[in-house]
């Protein structure tokens, strides 16, 4: 799918390019029209715009001034000129990157031209994949190794000696190990993707974004813990306050958050550790470390120290505790992961575990229950499953752990929750999708005289327009622009069979720019005029 704008002052050209343009569907595009420099510039600070064709001559702003704020705004903008003869030799000297259509060439130039554009940004957008394919390649293998590298560490699977070894150089490490390091420590909420590749290319934009985020401005290193977890080490480059460090990194935490759910649409939430120190001592304290990440969900931010005096009073023991914390992590990624089977498999391990567990005032299998909760709650809002849920399995329990009588009861109830969703989830999916195509069927059909361009369809359901196009292709098997094109194909038929209006005014109900582009359009689809299609229907009524 492709963007173009069409600017030019005389409506007449406007309206003949853009009739010309909409019959191609093959190429999938997605419509704009302009007045004037300054409306096209207006546009093109909203949204991209992949290709422009413009006059050069035009009141207020030239298009040679256009063209200079395009390539500002959107460098790999293609740009179609349509000129006169006595503007071509100038603009061409002056702006050699661009095509020119003479205004006099038949319509094909303007298609040729078009297509041209479409191809040059396909080998840019291939060029482009390939390199950065070539470069994420490159550093795959080390920051896989690396990561591996210090998760053994953590894992105690490697000595503290194996850090300052010549693997360690090897594999890029920018850590000093005779210096304390300030630790953070994120954990995944809810990422899900349909598909592996979707997982991992999400997961390498994420490590992109910690590196922009915190990498930047000191020297360190990250690594993925037990697959919901990131454990960020750092060291900073000057001598600071450690209380100016620690707040520095709350503030980058909090940026990477925003960041992170501005182009990705995920939230993690992340504990800052209240002071630097050495290693040996982190990897000590570790554990304890983690423990107090189930305090945490949704996108909070806080510092270590804040959550110690709580996390003191748990009752359960050490090796219990950290026994339960592995099948939290565990649990966690199969619930990201939507795997039915293994996830209902450690859902049944912790009801059989906490059984033992007599006080429903433990503060580690409350916390335990919450976490699970915020994640079944999260897919529940996500798959829009209240109301198919609300009756059969009683919600509110999940915000109120004291409606259970033990902690067996209140895991078998989270058990029985989550066998609802995985039955409903395929279901809800499909349902949506079906809900968004019909929406947008019935705003085409109420707006077919207006505004019907991808990008306004898209706005109306508040999904991309990559999106929309690939689940109405998917559930109708057209394009949108094919549907469009259908519709006002049978509507114009109708009306010319079994109204008396005017070509002009059956062009201009159906929203077609000019009598003239109407009858471009009609005559493309059934090899006859408008005016010889409605005598041929009368014909045939006339004949019986």
């Amino acid at each position: 799918m492709y963007s173009v704008l069409i600017v030019d002052d005389e409506k007449m050209i406007r309206d003949d390019v853009y009739g010309l343009l909409s019959m191609e569907e093959s190429l999938e595009l997605d419509l704009t029209t302009a007045a004037s420099g300054v409306e096209a510039q207006a546009i093109l600070e909203k949204r991209k715009i992949d290709i422009v064709i413009m006059d050069i001559n035009m009141p207020q702003m030239s298009g040679l001034e256009l063209y200079d704020i395009v390539r500002e705004r959107w460098p790999f903008c293609k740009v179609i000129f349509l000129t006169g003869y006595s503007d071509f030799d100038y603009v061409y000297k002056v702006h050699k990157h661009a095509k020119y259509v003479l205004k006099a060439e038949e319509d094909e130039k303007i298609l040729e031209a078009l297509r041209e554009s479409v191809e040059e940004i396909e080998n840019s957008l291939l060029l482009e994949r390939l390199t950065d394919l070539q470069r994420e390649q490159q550093k795959k293998p080390l920051l896989h190794e690396r990561s591996m590298f210090l998760r053994e560490l953590f894992e105690g699977y490697r000595g503290l000696s194996q850090f300052t070894g010549e693997l360690s150089v090897q594999l890029g490490i920018d850590l000093d190990p005779e210096k304390e390091v300030y630790y953070l420590l994120l954990r995944h909420e809810a990422w899900y993707c349909e598909n592996y590749q979707e997982q991992q290319n999400a997961t390498q934009d994420c490590y992109q974004l910690l590196e922009r985020y915190f990498l930047d401005f000191m020297r360190g290193a990250f690594f993925e813990y037990n697959k919901n977890y990131i454990v960020l080490l750092l060291q900073p480059e000057k001598l600071l306050h450690e209380e100016t460090i620690v707040k520095m990194l709350a503030g980058a935490g909090e940026l990477f958050q925003k960041a992170l759910k501005k182009n990705l649409g995920r939230t993690v939430s992340i504990l800052v550790g209240e002071r630097p120190v050495t290693l040996s001592q982190l990897l000590q304290e570790f554990i304890g470390i983690c423990d107090r990440m189930i305090w945490l969900s949704g996108e909070e931010l806080v510092q270590e120290g804040l959550q110690k005096e709580a996390l003191a009073k748990e009752t359960l023991p050490e090796h219990k505790k950290q026994e339960l914390m592995q099948m939290l992590w565990r649990l966690e990624y199969y619930l990201e992961g939507m795997e039915e089977e293994n996830s209902l498999n450690v859902l049944r391990q912790l009801q059989t575990e906490l059984q033992s567990v007599k006080s429903m005032h433990d503060l580690f299998a409350l916390e335990a229950y919450c976490t699970i909760s915020s994640r079944l709650i999260g897919w529940i809002k996500r798959l829009e499953l209240h109301e198919e849920l609300a009756f059969r399995v009683g919600i509110l329990n999940l915000y109120n752990v004291s409606m259970h009588a033990n902690w067996q009861d209140a895991f078998g109830y989270l058990r029985h929750v989550a066998e609802s969703i995985f039955s409903l989830k395929n279901q809800s999916v499909e349902k949506q999708t079906e809900d968004v195509v019909n929406q947008v069927k019935k705003y085409i059909v109420e707006h077919l005289d207006g505004d019907t361009s991808l990008y306004n369809l898209a706005e109306q359901v508040h999904f991309s327009q990559e999106y929309l196009l690939r689940i109405f292709k998917k559930k109708e098997g057209i394009t949108i622009l094919q549907y469009i094109n259908d519709l006002k194909l049978a509507a114009a038929k109708q009306l010319l069979t079994d109204s008396e209006l005017q070509v002009r005014e059956i062009a201009d109900r159906l929203g077609f720019a000019s009598q003239g582009y109407f009858g471009r359009f009609f005559r493309n689809k059934t090899g006859l005029t408008p005016n010889a299609y409605r005598e041929a229907e009368k014909r045939k009524i006339e004949n019986g």
